[in-house]
């Protein structure tokens, strides 16, 4: 009796049952890997943040042996407000990227595209920047996200130079953070657009802005087609430059481009995420903290308010 009711009794799985599993199996599937895919996102962005973290920190530590912060591209060229502009070699930059000085004045990349290609700018970005003997670690300058490619004008941006996703603000160069505390604007700087909105702020002639350092930009994570692996493959963070917003990316559109999170590292050493729209430009952001800036309409009152704001380098070019 005993044989016949366990011999007898079932070792498989009816159709039935097998459909009911595989189905259980596919709604969990269906369900998990999108949080999956999100919490993917989240830890590149928590690296990401942690990256431009590290590079202020270490730019901290460049200061306090330096007395300022180091050369950035804009700063060489810019001393045409005060004369000739600079040329840029390797190892007078914070990223260690450099430009070809022709005999016009005018300069040209001596890199050749892809970028992540070439072995000199592999050489070049970011070992011989004057901030890689503090931040040794190849890896902290790159987006987990950001992969070397052909840059493209998308939301996320395409394919980055392999080397570097970050920009520095440009005009902060061989300046101390202790003489960022505020700005006394010489001419008329009106109608500066703010991010993710119509609104404008203007700022007027003898009007002193006075900085927070808790919010005045210092690094910022750059879209790859505007600047960074565009026609300039440097770290130079400028006015018509443009944020990346990888990060997050919320559904839908308007007339700047859906809303993601960019990592944004500030003057006080603190890094964040915040969310704003894909298209914003570095302008928006400066005018955002009252920050001038030389690339706008307005022209030559903006050069008046860069020359006062600027670091000018005494002397003539060393080499």
């Amino acid at each position: 009796m005993i044989r016949r009711l366990y011999g007898s009794r079932r070792l498989a799985f009816t159709l039935v049952e097998l459909l009911v599993v595989i189905s259980i199996i596919g709604i969990l599937i269906a369900v998990l890997v999108p949080s999956l895919s999100k919490a993917r996102k989240q830890a590149a962005g928590v690296v990401c943040q942690s990256n431009v973290r590290s590079l202020m920190t270490g730019m901290n530590v460049y200061v306090a042996d330096q007395g300022a912060f180091p050369g950035t591209h804009s700063l060489f060229y810019f001393q045409l407000l005060f004369g000739e502009s600079w040329p840029r070699v390797s190892g007078v930059t914070w990223d260690g990227a450099r430009d070809k000085l022709n005999d016009d004045l005018s300069f040209t990349v001596p890199y050749s595209k892809p970028f992540h290609t070439d072995p000199e700018f592999a050489e070049d970005v970011p070992k011989r920047g004057t901030l890689f003997p503090y931040v040794k670690d190849e890896r902290v300058y790159v987006c987990p996200t950001d992969r070397p490619g052909v840059s493209t004008d998308t939301v996320d941006g395409g394919g980055g130079n392999g080397r570097l996703s970050y920009g520095f603000n440009a005009y902060i160069g061989y300046r101390s953070p202790d003489s960022l505390g505020s700005f006394r604007y010489i001419a008329d700087s009106l109608n500066n657009k703010l991010p993710g909105t119509n609104a404008t702020r203007s700022f007027h002639a003898g009007q002193v802005v006075r900085f927070t350092p808790a919010s005045f930009v210092t690094f910022v994570e750059e879209h790859p087609k505007t600047n960074i692996n565009g026609d300039w493959p440097d770290g130079n963070f400028n006015g018509l430059d443009r944020i990346a917003t990888r990060h997050l990316l919320q559904p839908g559109s308007s007339e700047d481009g859906p809303k993601g999170r960019v990592s944004i590292a500030y003057l006080d050493g603190h890094a964040d995420a915040p969310t704003y729209p894909s298209r914003t430009l570095g302008r928006e952001l400066f005018a955002e903290f009252g920050q001038p800036y030389i690339w706008r309409d307005g022209g030559g009152p903006d050069q008046a308010n860069m020359a006062a704001f600027l670091k000018e380098i005494p002397g003539t070019c060393p080499w």
